[in-house]
């Protein structure tokens, strides 16, 4: 009795609630399967690398098979699918949980044939820009129709799902959880140093955390801000910082390892993070870096966006602000750093709530409960590991 976790890249360095889930649900009793990608399997599992080549012409006559005959161009076809169904019997796989739509479009007929249980887990842009597809929008519709149970990260973004075509009652809300003993607040802190996590993309819209900063800094002189991760809007974000006289305030730090992350929010004393619904539609679904930040004492300034209002409570974990309203947000940093009891106080109601409601042993207990609708006999294998 076995569980099947199957995304698109196993790798992928935002995914870490993937690799969890590969971990946490059912420890010993958990493969793995990747569609693309490449590189190491996560952890000791077996894993199943497939990374089919859909460039080209032969691509494209394969993604016009895969649709014609599964539902959906990225499903696996040929060598590949009888690689999928081989290794599903050959660990007696009992379930399969998709992470992310077009990974659940691509399995659906996998899992139908072999009378496999699927529950997919959607995340954002799955969702919000996928579905503008008719090829994508198609797919979903199928997939509605087999699917055994549909997970997302907050209530808000459930609503979007249900837009997508499915059912109200498909869908269980289940936030993507963290490791928050692996986060911990650090000590001497000054007051000034601010912290922003993620990658630098139209729907985090770091231009506007570093305008916001700007307007900030014009109040309390000493603000420093660094900014975590890659992206396409790094050299615009370059230019802007130059453009504003802020090379000797702001650092642009790139990708850095889960590690360095966590030594930066130890080190911060406020966190902000400036989401926007993307020109192209694309939005956040919960907003993971804000229950890091929680998780290590952070007070956070955010902006009210999508089921961000679910994880950081206004005026008691940290502030939330209008999307692109600059100015409220720049007020809202200014009173914090002002402000040191107020700094603590948000931060270890965040810290707390973190805790309470986000940790991975938490969620999983949540996904476990997904799963067990869907198989109410399946064994998770815990009994033996001390756990209930």
């Amino acid at each position: 009795m076995t569980l099947l976790v199957a995304t698109q890249d196993p790798n992928a360095t935002a995914e870490t609630y993937v690799r969890q889930h590969m971990r946490m649900i059912a420890p010993g009793k958990t493969v793995g399967l990747a569609l693309s990608g490449s590189g190491d399997a996560p952890g000791d599992i077996p894993f199943l690398h497939l990374n089919p080549d859909r460039r080209g012409l032969s691509g494209k006559i394969a993604s016009a098979i895969a649709t014609a005959r599964h539902g959906y161009s990225g499903a696996p076809i040929g060598a590949d699918r009888a690689a999928a169904k081989a290794f599903c019997q050959r660990h007696g796989v009992k379930i399969v949980l998709a992470e992310f739509g077009p990974t659940g479009a691509a399995l659906m007929t996998l899992c139908k044939g072999l009378g496999i249980p699927l529950i997919v887990n959607f995340h954002g842009y799955d969702a919000t820009v996928m579905p503008k597809s008719a090829r994508v929008r198609s797919a979903y519709r199928q997939l509605a129709r087999t699917v055994s149970g549909v997970v997302c990260g907050s209530r808000h973004f459930a609503g979007r799902v249900a837009e997508i075509g499915f059912e109200r009652d498909q869908i269980m809300v289940v936030p993507c959880g963290i490791e928050s003993a692996l986060f911990q607040p650090g000590p001497d802190k000054t007051g000034n140093r601010i912290v922003a996590v993620g990658r630098l993309t139209p729907k985090k819209a770091p231009d506007l955390t570093i305008r916001a900063f700007a307007k900030a800094r014009e109040e309390v002189p000493s603000l420093m801000l660094d900014m975590i991760g890659p992206g396409p809007l790094f050299d615009h974000c370059a230019g802007l910082i130059e453009d504003l006289g802020l090379s000797e305030s702001v650092r642009l730090m790139g990708a850095q390892e889960p590690q360095a992350v966590r030594a930066a929010l130890a080190s911060a004393d406020i966190f902000v993070q400036h989401s926007v619904v993307a020109p192209n539609g694309d939005t956040e679904s919960q907003g993971i870096s804000l229950i890091e930040a929680m998780a290590a004492a952070l007070p956070v300034v955010a902006t009210d966006h999508n089921g961000f209002s679910e994880t950081v409570i206004d005026g008691e974990t940290g502030f939330l602000v209008p999307e692109r309203d600059t100015d409220g947000m720049a007020a809202r940093i200014v009173s914090l750093a002002q402000d040191p009891a107020l700094r603590a106080r948000f931060g270890a109601a965040g810290r707390d709530r973190a805790r309470a409601h986000f940790d991975a042993s938490v969620t999983t207990d949540l996904m476990r409960a997904v799963i067990k609708k869907a198989v109410p006999d399946f064994d998770f294998g815990l009994s033996n590991r001390g756990q209930a």
